[in-house]
């Protein structure tokens, strides 16, 4: 009885020596690995604040990966220096392939993820503050993070959409270093078309003057892409109700919305100073008058 007694406390014997340099080698490790990551991470910040070499998105881009990927990497090391003292590194590399098959077998949608996020980044199908639309949603959004298993999407409405990397089917990227501003108003048929189109176009001429710095500057001929202009009359079956009109323009992408928010107000304003009838106006008054009628 003795003996067993003594062959359970032998096995519950802690050396404390042991235990502390063990938990000095964990402490160690994580300070060192994150240390290094961040001077990494700083370097890298550094490097791009004190130079032009790409654009301020992909810098924005390179950097959002890298902070996500550290973090794996970092996990990574620490989990072997904790195993050292009780495995083999050896014999986890040899033993790596059958783990891999068995953890491939469970993790199969992780493994989706990463290689879509991997194809993603580097094929450049969008970058940190794009403003998309993910698998035909109608409430697009603004990249605020991306890594190699998730994309983090800040919607119009302030909340932030998550989407695994494998899930993401189709994209429609609104920043691919330009869009088109084209906006429409639909105006009664009692309008005369070519006053709409006379002060649709004062419209555009006062654009490309207060909103000359959003158009697209073509970098070869230093000459606009498309200034502000009138798109014209479209097809007279387009709606029952009026004439609709267009104008159009080719901005940067940056400010497209700044843009888009700019030409529409400006459009409002004329026809509130031009009391132009709309569409809603003529069906109130087609209204009053079969009342009167009766």
């Amino acid at each position: 009885m003795n003996e067993l007694t003594n062959q359970i406390m032998d096995f519950f014997e802690i050396d404390w020596v042991e235990v502390k340099d063990f938990v000095l080698s964990i402490l160690f490790t994580i300070i060192i690995t994150y240390a290094i990551i961040y001077l990494i991470r700083y370097l890298i910040s550094q490097f791009f604040r004190k130079t032009n070499l790409i654009s301020e998105k992909k810098e924005q881009t390179i950097e959002s990966v890298v902070k996500n990927t550290s973090h794996y990497l970092a996990f990574f090391i620490i989990l072997l220096a904790a195993l050292k003292p009780f495995v083999d590194i050896k014999d986890i590399l040899v033993a790596g392939g059958v783990i891999g098959v068995v953890v491939g077998l469970g993790a199969q949608k992780i493994m989706t993820d990463i290689l879509a996020g991997f194809f993603m980044i580097f094929e450049k199908q969008f970058e940190r503050g794009d403003f998309v639309h993910i698998n035909g949603e109608l409430d697009g959004g603004t990249i605020e993070d991306l890594g190699f298993r998730v994309v983090k999407i800040r919607l119009m409405n302030g909340k932030l959409m998550i989407v695994p990397n494998g899930e993401i089917r189709k994209v429609e990227n609104g920043n691919v270093e330009k869009r088109r501003i084209f906006e429409s108003v639909l105006v009664s048929f009692n309008e005369n078309p070519s006053r709409i189109e006379q002060l649709l176009q004062e419209v555009c001429d006062e654009l490309n003057e207060t909103a000359k710095e959003y158009l697209k500057v073509d970098p070869h001929t230093g000459e606009y892409v498309e200034i502000y202009q009138v798109h014209g009359l479209s097809s007279l079956d387009v709606s029952p109700l009026g004439y609709k009109f267009s104008v159009k323009a080719t901005v940067n992408d940056d400010h497209y919305l700044e843009a888009s928010q700019m030409t529409k107000k400006r459009l409002a304003q004329k026809i509130y100073e031009q009391k132009i009838l709309m569409p809603t106006q003529q069906i109130v008054l087609q209204q009053r008058e079969k009342e009167f009628e009766h």
